[in-house]
Order: structure tokens, then C-alpha cells, then sequence
């Protein structure tokens, strides 16, 4: 037994050597002593992670202790935080840094206790007020009323302290944080931020997106139906609000708001930062379509061509980001009824049935835009038959976004329906027409229009001054005027004189008031039938030409060929016009004097006959 007891003493001596278990450890002392170049390092690394500045960090650190130290001097007093005593705005305290004179990388914190020099009669409570005699032990003959700071050693502070001032600390330093990301992304709302998935939701089909300091919820109607995202991905997305209510702020984004395409228009294509082609309107439908109305400040600048970039490459960046959603870029026009033809692209509008007071001047449509309580009529869009399905669109896509962009409810016809419902509408001519003569009186300083230029060259007619030559020499119908007498033409001679070729009338309406007559026309052929039938045997028929002659040689078909004799119906010579007198003359002459060619006619016929009895002319035929 003595042996065991030996051995147990031992083992307690061991014990009592050995390092004491944490808990039994006497804690350290503070000295207030601070290593500069780590606590540096510290408010800068807290900077990068909180968005809070270095400047902020020491103030909220100062704040910390300030309020640590009150609450440990003052335990019954800060305690409880509903306690209504006025003296907590009375007890006052500061915290100093102060660098060290030998070596600059260290420093130390001092406390002091703020009193107020009070008589002593007077003293209420000596946690803020001090006597004159006591106050001259930190200060020379001390005033009444003046404050005094009574310096505080900092090595009889606790654990509990440092706890305290890290709890403050890190509560302090979370609100500031959250300030500075509520500030730092207020700035950016309206705008398009990039961030990285984080976590899908299957159940509420949700994406949480991480943007740095800040975490933003993807929600089912803020995505595109042909958005597919996975963990890390980078996605871009509008910023439409913050949210103050989470811990760090919560950002409200989404793909699906019109605005998002606007702000990708505006970053693809840097004539609309500029101002040189301004975005008018949108109409979206996410995911189908979206509608855009766009115009230029300078009328060298193409707005459509300029949206749309060197083979579409400008607007291609776009329907990629938006997972190939159509977009309408369209030119915008002050007139409503142009709008309307306008925004029902790609369907090309016959007609339109609208109100005349959108063609007048008086009226001003952009001013009922803005009322909200003006309802716009309702138009009927009149297209050619068989493209109303292209008007409507894909679920009633085309026409809704066109109602929406011009605000306006719109109807489809086709051609026959506006006819058979006997709807009266103006064409795209009379709504081109009256728009022009409306931004005419809108604008009594502009330049006339195009429209109104090609109008008045289509209704001119250019007077002619002097017949061409080989007019004057093939004419052959005679302009007769009103109330005067049909005169016979004579022999038109080979080259008649300048005098004799009819007049032009000089606009078209004199030419519809004239009328003319038709002088009937006779001829005699100058080649006989002889020659005729010999021309026509040796002109190639159809026959001849047939794909199955390629079988045979080539050369020698195309030696054959060249070897032919050229038709002679191609070498025929026109047969000349007569009139009658003409006629009457020649037949005179034949029967006085000359034979005629029809004492021929049976010769001719026979051989004729003998021609197609031989042979060989059958095979040439």
C-alpha cells in the first residue's frame, strides 16, 4: 500500500508541473500596447471584404471601445438598454491612439474619463462631475463648467472588455457595410450587372447569383423561357431595385424586363450614349419578340442601318444575349397613322382605317399620349389577303406588341373581309400623301418632303419640242383634231418633211380629248412563193435540234453546220406598206401594161406539187 500512495504523489507532482488546462490559465493583463503595421494590414483586408473605407474601420473601432468601456465602468447603468436615466447622455469617455516616439510601427491606446468641473455643493452624481479641488490634481487652476479628462488605466481592464469591444465592433462594422453596398449598388440601379450562379432551386425554379458583396434571387418570372444556367456560370442581368429588408442587401435583377434590351442596345451600339439616334419606344414580350422605335438627330445618320451594324453584327450581339429573341427595329414618325403602318413590320398594310384628327395639325397626339386617362380609338390594319397570319403573328405576338408600342388597339382585315364588311380606310398612298401635308404644317420651316417631289414628277409630262428623225419617218398614224374633216393621206414619201409630222400635244390630258383614227393598212408581198417555200425548207426546225443528235459525232455535226448555207428567211427583206391609192395605181398598171403575178398562179401551184412528189425534197422538209 505504501508503494501505490508512493506512486500516486508522484504522479500528482507530474500533474502540478505540467501546463494548466485553458480554463485555469490567469488571463493577461492589457497593456495597451498596438502593432501598427498588423492593424494596418487588418483594416485594409476589412475594406476589401465590407466596402468599408480604413478611415471608417478606426472610427467604428474607437465607437467600440468608447461604449465597451461605459458599459464596464457602468454595469447597472448600460446594462439594460431601455433604461431611461439622463445621466447616459451625461457620462462621456475617449479613446486615444497614440504613436510611440522610439518606434513608429507601435503604438498604444489610452482611455479618459470626461468630467465636468462642477462646486461641490453642486455635485449630482461624481460619474460625470468632478470638484475644482480634485479636477486641479489633472489641470491648473480649473474653471467651473469646464471639462476635464482624467486618464484611465487600461491594465485593469478585463476579458469581458475585449469581448465586448469585438461584439461592438462587429455589429458596428456590419451596418456599415450594408450601407456601403446600398450605396454602391444604388448607384448602379437601371443598369446591367454580371454576376455568378451560386445555387438553383428546383422547387421554386429559382437562381441565387452571387455579385461579389451583394447576392440577387433569379426568379422564374425574371427568366427567359430558353435561359439554361449552371453552378458558376456568368450571367447578365438588370438591376431594377435594392432591397434594405436582408443581411447583406438583397438585389432585385431580372431578363425578362424590357429595359434589359434597351441597356444591351445601348451597349452594342454607341450612337445611342452619343445622342445621334435616340431610342424612341419598346414593347417586349420575353422570350418572342420585342419591338423598337428608334430615330435620328442627324439627318446624315441612317437610324435603322446604324442599329443594326455592318451584316446585323450589332443587333446579332443582342438576340444572342436575349437566346435568339426576334427584335423590330422600326423608324419612328411623329404621325400616328405612319406609326401604326409602321409597327405592324413585317406585315406590309394596304390600308388603314383611323380618325382624320391624326392627320390634323391642331390635334396634338403626343400630349394625348401622356394623358392617361385619353383612350385611343380602335384601328383596323387592312393587309392584302393571305398575310394576315403574318400581321397577327405567332400567338397574337405582331399585333399585341403593335398596339402596345403605338397604344393603341389595333384589328386585322384582310382585303376582302374590309371589302365584303364595306370598311372605309385610307390606302398606304392617301396615308403617305396626308402625313407629308401634316408635317408640312407642323413644320412650315422644313423642306418639302420627298413624297410630295415624286408626286409632282409623276403628274408632269415633259412637252416635246421636235419629233426624232426616225419618228418622223416611221410615223404612220395621223393625230386628228376635234371638228375638222378626214383628209385622205397621199403617198407617204420615202423621207416626208418636218412639216408634215404631227404635232405632240404637251400634256396628257390633250392627248385624252383627241380623237383618233385608224387608217387601215394594206401591203403586197415582193417575194414570190417560189422563193418563199425555198427559204422556209432550208430554215432549221425544231426537229433537228433534239437532244438524241448527240449520240452521233460531234465533229462532224458541227462541221455540217458550219458548212450550211445561212436561211434566207432571216435575210428577207420587209415588206413595204402601201395605201389604197397606192394599191389602185398598181393594179392599173398591171392590167394596162404589165402581166400580173396571179396569171402564174397555176405554174406556181404545180411546182408546188412536183416539189413535194420528189424525194429529196421530202427529206429536206
Amino acid at each position: 500500500m505504501p508503494e501505490e500512495v508512493k506512486e500516486m504523489e508522484e504522479k500528482k507532482v507530474v500533474r502540478r508541473r505540467g501546463r494548466k488546462p485553458k480554463y485555469m490559465e490567469e488571463p493577461k493583463k492589457l497593456t495597451g500596447i498596438i502593432d501598427g503595421n498588423a492593424f494596418l494590414k487588418a483594416t485594409v483586408d476589412i475594406e476589401k471584404e465590407s466596402l468599408v473605407r480604413t478611415d471608417m474601420v478606426q472610427d467604428i473601432l474607437i465607437k467600440s471601445m468608447e461604449q465597451a468601456y461605459l458599459e464596464w465602468s457602468y454595469p447597472g447603468l448600460y446594462r439594460d438598454r431601455d433604461n431611461p436615466d439622463p445621466a447616459k447622455s451625461l457620462i462621456q469617455c475617449r479613446v486615444d491612439f497614440v504613436q510611440d516616439e522610439g518606434d513608429s510601427s507601435r503604438s498604444s491606446f489610452k482611455i479618459y474619463d470626461i468630467k465636468t468641473v462642477t462646486e461641490e455643493d453642486d455635485i449630482i452624481d461624481d460619474s460625470y462631475q468632478i470638484s475644482p479641488e480634485d479636477a486641479s490634481a489633472y489641470k491648473e487652476n480649473p474653471q467651473v463648467g469646464e471639462q476635464i479628462e482624467i486618464p484611465f488605466d487600461v491594465t485593469t481592464l478585463d476579458k469581458s472588455y475585449v469581448r465586448r469591444v469585438k461584439q461592438l465592433f462587429q455589429s458596428h462594422l456590419k451596418d456599415a457595410s450594408r450601407s456601403a453596398i446600398l450605396s454602391v449598388y444604388s448607384d448602379r440601379i437601371g443598369q446591367l450587372i454580371e454576376g455568378t450562379v451560386v445555387r438553383f432551386d428546383a422547387i421554386g425554379n429559382s437562381y441565387e447569383i452571387n455579385f461579389g458583396k451583394a447576392e440577387g434571387f433569379l426568379r422564374r418570372n425574371g427568366t427567359l423561357p430558353q435561359d439554361r444556367f449552371v453552378t458558376g456560370d456568368r450571367v447578365l442581368v438588370y438591376l431594377s431595385d435594392v432591397s434594405e429588408k436582408s443581411n447583406p442587401p438583397s438585389l432585385v435583377i431580372s431578363r425578362t424586363d424590357e429595359r434589359f434590351v434597351r441597356r444591351l442596345m445601348e451597349r452594342a451600339i454607341p450612337e445611342l450614349t452619343t445622342g445621334e439616334v435616340v431610342l424612341c419606344s419598346i414593347a417586349r414580350e420575353a422570350g418572342r419578340r420585342t419591338k423598337v422605335f428608334v430615330e435620328s438627330t442627324n439627318p446624315n445618320v441612317d437610324p435603322i442601318g446604324t442599329c443594326l451594324g455592318i451584316e446585323s453584327n450589332r443587333i446579332r450581339s443582342v438576340i444572342n444575349e436575349v437566346r435568339g429573341e426576334k427584335i423590330d427595329v422600326l423608324q419612328y414618325h411623329r404621325n400616328k397613322a405612319q406609326q401604326i403602318v409602321e409597327a405592324m413590320k413585317p406585315a406590309q398594310v394596304i390600308g388603314l382605317s383611323c380618325p382624320e384628327n391624326f392627320f390634323d395639325p391642331s390635334v396634338d397626339i403626343a400630349a394625348l399620349e401622356k394623358d392617361p386617362s385619353y383612350e385611343f380609338p380602335h384601328i383596323v390594319a387592312v393587309v392584302q389577303n393571305g398575310n394576315q397570319g403574318v400581321a397577327i403573328g405567332t400567338a397574337g405576338v405582331n399585333v399585341r406588341l403593335a398596339s402596345q408600342i403605338t397604344q393603341c388597339t389595333i384589328s386585322v382585315y384582310q382585303a376582302d373581309q374590309a371589302i365584303t364588311e364595306g370598311l372605309k380606310y385610307y390606302s398606304l398612298a392617301d396615308i403617305e400623301q396626308m402625313a407629308a401635308a401634316w408635317e408640312q404644317k407642323q413644320h412650315p420651316s422644313a423642306e418639302a418632303p420627298v413624297v410630295e417631289e415624286k408626286v409632282e414628277e409623276v403628274e408632269a409630262t415633259p412637252v416635246i419640242d421636235e419629233a426624232p428623225e426616225e419618228a418622223k419617218a416611221e410615223e404612220a398614224i395621223p393625230v386628228v383634231e376635234e371638228k375638222t374633216e378626214v383628209v385622205e393621206t397621199p403617198a407617204v414619201p420615202s423621207e416626208p418633211e418636218a412639216s408634215e409630222v404631227p404635232q405632240t400635244p404637251s400634256t396628257t390630258s390633250e392627248i385624252k380629248e383627241q380623237p383618233i383614227e385608224h387608217v387601215e393598212i394594206r401591203n403586197k408581198p415582193r417575194i414570190s412563193l417560189e422563193e418563199l417555200e425555198e427559204a422556209l425548207t432550208q430554215k432549221k426546225g425544231p426537229s433537228e435540234t433534239r437532244s438524241y443528235r448527240k449520240r452521233f459525232d460531234r465533229g462532224k455535226f458541227e462541221k455540217e453546220n458550219k458548212t450550211e448555207e445561212p436561211s434566207k428567211a432571216s435575210t428577207a427583206t420587209a415588206m413595204p406598206i402601201y395605201t389604197e391609192e397606192e394599191l389602185r395605181a398598181l393594179e392599173e398598171q398591171e392590167i394596162d401594161g404589165g402581166q400580173s403575178d396571179y396569171d402564174n398562179y397555176d405554174e406556181e401551184l404545180d411546182e408546188q406539187y412536183d416539189y413535194y412528189d420528189d424525194d429529196e425534197g421530202m427529206k429536206r422538209n
